[in-house]
This record gives structure tokens, C-alpha cells and sequence, in this order.
């Protein structure tokens, strides 16, 4: 294990170095500033973070920023967006002086959630008052499935046919009783119940399961499976209760079909639900254990979502009854 820790290392450090003197080449054939962006990896998995350099070649005494990560907790704000990969935390790297040039370099330790592959970039690095622009680089991501998309469970089909009920006809005279007797008890139990709570709505009752999940701390694999799946059962339940789609029992694919041709959801919308669900999915079918930056991040893409979703629907709902008032304000005709 250390010797394959040593040779990783032997290799990240040999591209570094070579992303280094082509800058520097670069820069000395140009005369101006120049960003390059390199992924130290052949290929990555979905959720696990991997090293993306950045390094910056310029001429002496200009000063280089580069972009930094958000400090705290994910849900306190966005994190910093490479392309289709977020940025988790940011290690500066000593500078490298070849005469009239000096190279700075930073390492992102970064996730992504794509499927197949994953374009990383662009990075924007100010040096001194201006802002140069990394390119992109396209990597792999490995699937964490056996098998091909769609990453979710097949649907139910329909059940097998029940067995003959012929035994059943010798005892009917004791399943009329049966029946009888459980309708004087069904009676007596609703006389005697008392009246049911009013019900939450959909918005408070997922905003208030959310804020308690914000206080959980999931710590082994199963908890952190326990934990995912309640944030994607919230996502799903909201939307059940609020559009009246059977949301929780479709898989993740008929749900955005069925959001994408419902007109009360907009597009922006459907893609924040989207996000929300489709890294769950992964934790849920494909055992996939994310850190639990990523956790808290995901906790916060479905509360984007639910957000996202509510806002469109109440603007709708306003909007109608402004012009129901204004219908009922018009005099008839004469």
C-alpha cells in the first residue's frame, strides 16, 4: 500500500512539474501572464474527491490570487464551482522562479457527481487588476454500478395472479360474521377517536424535517445511507403533497418527466430538483458513501430545490388571484 501511495505520488508530482515548464515556456515566448488548469488523475469516481492544479506564469513582482473556497459549513453558501466538480479546500504551492519567470501554482481538492465524464473548468485567477482565465479539461468518471442507466430501481410490475378462492366458500357464513362484528368495533373506535390534528402543509413540514436533519451527524456508512435517503424522502415527499404527482413511488426519471411536462414547474426548477435527486440516487442504489461535506451538501440542493419549486408555485397562485379579483371588479354588460 505505501509503495503504490509513493509511485501516485511520484506521478502527480511529475505532471505538476510538467504543466510547470510548459508555463514557463509559454510565458517567456509571450511576454504576458498565462493560466493552465491539469487534473492529477486519468480518471475519477462519482463523490470521491480528486486534485485539480492550476498554475499561473508570469513576470516578477505582480501579485497572483487565486480563487478561494468558501470557509465553513456547505449549506452556509455556495461552494466554489469548477465546472461540473465543486471545490471542497485549496493548498497554495511555493512558487518556481526560471529567470524572468515566475509560476504559481494551487491545488483544488475537488467532487463531482457527473455520469461518464466531467468537464473541470475554468478557473479565474486575478493577477495584480487583471483576471486571466484557466482553459478546461475534460476526465473520465468511472461508474460506481454493475450494470447500465437508468441508476434506480426497475418499476413494479403487476402482481401474480391470486390463487383459487374455492377453500373459502365453506366459510363464508363465518366471514359474514367476521365482517360484521369488525364494522360494530370499526364504529365504536371512530365514536370514540378523538379529533385529528390539522395537517402541516407540504412547505413548513419539509423545511421543519430538513432543519432537523441539519442537527444529525451521521458518522458509519449506514447512517449515512440512513441519513441521505431521508433527505431524498423529503425532496419526494414535497412534491407529492404540493403538485399531487405520485412522487414517491416514481423512480427519479419518471419524476422529471413528470415535472418537465407539468406547466406550474419551470425548467429551473425541474434542474434544481434534478440535482437534488440524482447524487441521492447514487447513495441509495449504487452504495456509494459520500464525506460529510458532501452530505451537507446534498442537504442543501434540496432545500434549493424545495425553494425553487415553492417560490414558482406561489408567484402562480398570486398571480391568479389577482386576476380573479380583477374579473369580479369588471361590471356585467348591459
Amino acid at each position: 500500500m505505501a509503495d503504490l501511495r509513493g509511485e501516485r505520488r511520484t506521478q502527480l508530482a511529475a505532471r505538476l512539474g510538467g504543466l510547470l515548464v510548459l508555463l514557463i515556456a509559454t510565458a517567456s515566448g509571450a511576454g504576458a501572464q498565462t493560466a493552465r488548469l491539469a487534473v492529477l488523475a486519468d480518471s475519477v469516481s462519482a463523490g470521491t474527491p480528486f486534485e485539480v492544479a492550476v498554475t499561473v506564469a508570469h513576470g516578477p513582482g505582480r501579485q497572483v490570487r487565486f480563487a478561494e473556497v468558501p470557509a465553513g459549513s456547505p449549506e452556509a453558501g455556495p461552494l466554489l464551482t469548477l465546472g461540473d466538480a465543486e471545490a471542497l479546500s485549496v493548498r497554495r504551492l511555493p512558487p518556481a522562479v526560471r529567470g524572468a519567470v515566475r509560476v504559481d501554482s494551487a491545488v483544488y481538492r475537488v467532487v463531482t457527481f457527473a455520469a461518464d465524464s466531467a468537464r473541470v473548468g475554468p478557473v479565474a485567477v486575478r493577477v495584480d487588476t487583471a483576471e486571466v482565465q484557466t482553459g478546461t479539461a475534460l476526465v473520465p468518471v468511472r461508474s460506481v454500478l454493475g450494470g447500465p442507466p437508468p441508476y434506480e430501481p426497475a418499476p413494479v410490475g403487476p402482481p401474480e395472479a391470486f390463487p383459487s378462492a374455492t377453500p373459502l366458500w365453506l366459510a363464508l357464513g363465518a366471514l359474514a360474521l367476521a365482517v360484521i362484528a369488525g364494522a360494530v368495533w370499526g364504529v365504536r373506535s371512530l365514536l370514540r377517536r378523538p379529533p385529528a390534528a390539522p395537517r402541516v402543509p407540504p412547505y413548513p413540514a419539509a423545511r421543519a424535517r430538513l432543519a432537523a436533519l441539519d442537527g444529525e451527524a451521521p458518522a458509519t456508512p449506514a447512517e449515512v445511507e440512513a441519513h441521505v435517503v431521508a433527505v431524498r424522502d423529503v425532496v419526494r415527499g414535497y412534491l407529492a403533497d404540493r403538485l399531487a404527482i405520485p412522487a414517491r413511488r416514481a423512480t427519479t426519471t419518471e419524476l422529471l418527466d413528470a415535472l418537465r411536462a407539468d406547466p406550474r414547474v419551470p425548467d429551473a426548477a425541474a434542474q434544481a430538483v434534478r440535482q437534488s435527486l440524482v447524487p441521492t440516487d447514487l447513495v441509495a442504489f449504487a452504495g456509494l458513501r459520500p464525506a460529510p461535506q458532501v452530505v451537507a451538501r446534498l442537504r442543501a440542493d434540496a432545500r434549493a430545490a424545495i425553494e425553487a419549486v415553492e417560490e414558482d408555485l406561489r408567484n402562480q397562485e398570486a398571480e391568479d388571484r389577482n386576476e380573479e379579483s380583477a374579473t369580479s371588479l369588471v361590471p356585467p354588460a348591459p
